[in-house]
């Protein structure tokens, strides 16, 4: 994961030093930690070896009944464009419906480089229901993104 996750270029290192950390709580930390991943791999040739195309990782939101967060969604740039990041997502609202949710929220950065990730989850459903201006740092707003299922 961290090989995918440092080969996206839109992740800082501080970004990518972060998202490592869920996958590692989600694995060693599985029953407290509340973060899970939903993981697209590839065969590769005869035998057991996989190639990571994408993760998605997501956790419960405390306090609150059936809301899940939407921490991260990664597709390797050598899977873009080929409906990883989507099955990734799909795979995950099957998972909230299974387990009697009804909210998925998204938040993300409004800086330039994450346009292309605002689209995405536009495109998958996901409305735009807040904005805090400033938020990371001076002309960068958190975005707030949802999605009823």
């Amino acid at each position: 994961m961290a090989t995918l996750l440092r080969r996206t270029d839109t992740f800082t290192a501080d970004e990518v030093d972060v998202a490592l950390e869920l996958i590692d709580d989600s694995i060693n930390r599985s029953q407290s930690s509340g973060y899970e991943c939903v993981v697209a791999c590839e065969p590769l040739g005869d035998g057991d070896d996989e190639a990571v195309m994408g993760y998605l990782s997501y956790g419960r939101t405390p306090m609150t009944e059936g809301t899940y967060d939407l921490y991260w969604v990664a597709v390797d740039p050598t899977y873009r464009g080929k409906g990883v990041g989507k099955a990734l997502c799909r795979a995950f609202e099957e998972t909230v419906r299974q387990r009697d949710g009804h909210l998925i929220r998204v938040e993300t950065s409004s800086q330039e480089a994450y346009g292309g990730t605002v689209q995405f989850y536009t495109d998958a459903g996901y409305i735009e229901g807040g904005r805090l201006p400033g938020f990371y740092k001076p002309g960068d707003d958190l975005i707030i993104l949802y999605r009823t299922i």
